[in-house]
């Protein structure tokens, strides 16, 4: 979790210094600093305890907790490339933001988050097999 913590924390401070008056751009700041709090967060939890000689009562219940946790900052992610999107688009349109190479790199740090996440800790939150079948056939739907 270092790494998405690190890409992450780039982003946000990357996002501060430009300093929009933009919503939409503040929502994404909001967005990549609860995603940094949280990441913290679960880092702080991983290293709480002795893996290897805790009871399994307390590793399933550090388990539990790190899952919530992994499955909040997914969503603070994916949220983020929602808003950054959406900012993209809103910028093809009405051109308020200056375009610098800051939005490139904080394009490449949200992507890096996603890819790392995605790699590492996506497994706490799989969801189950049968979740997954269900989730396909509903995509495979005609609207």
């Amino acid at each position: 979790m270092p790494c998405v913590w690190a890409s992450l924390s780039v982003a946000a401070t990357k996002l501060k210094e430009i300093d929009t008056d933009n919503e939409i751009a503040n929502s994404l700041l909001f967005e990549l600093e609860t995603a940094v709090h949280l990441t913290e967060s679960f880092d702080k939890i991983w290293s709480s305890i002795y893996w290897n000689k805790s009871r399994k009562k307390t590793r399933v219940r550090v388990t539990i907790t790190l899952t919530k946790l992994a499955q909040s900052i997914f969503d603070h992610i994916t949220e983020s490339i929602k808003l950054f999107d959406e900012l993209c688009e809103q910028q093809e349109q009405l051109q308020t933001i200056e375009i610098t190479n800051d939005w490139l790199e904080i394009h490449c740090c949200i992507a890096r988050a996603k890819r790392t996440f995605d790699q590492y800790h996506y497994k706490l939150i799989k969801p189950l097999p049968l979740f997954e079948y269900l989730e396909k056939m509903k995509s495979h739907e005609l609207p």
